[in-house]
């Protein structure tokens, strides 16, 4: 796909302890092998 930019993860579930729902993203974004982004989030949604 191209895209570049940097990996914001969320979720909505309020009954979700957010320890385990952030250890599962981080697990889940290793899996995958998503590399860093070298531009910080902010700049990368300005318009160009």
């Amino acid at each position: 796909m191209g895209y570049d930019g940097p990996l914001s993860v969320e979720w909505e579930d309020s009954g979700m302890e957010r320890t385990f729902g952030a250890r599962e993203a981080y697990e889940f974004t290793q899996k995958i092998n998503f590399a860093p982004s070298d531009r910080s989030f902010d700049s990368a949604l300005r318009a160009k």
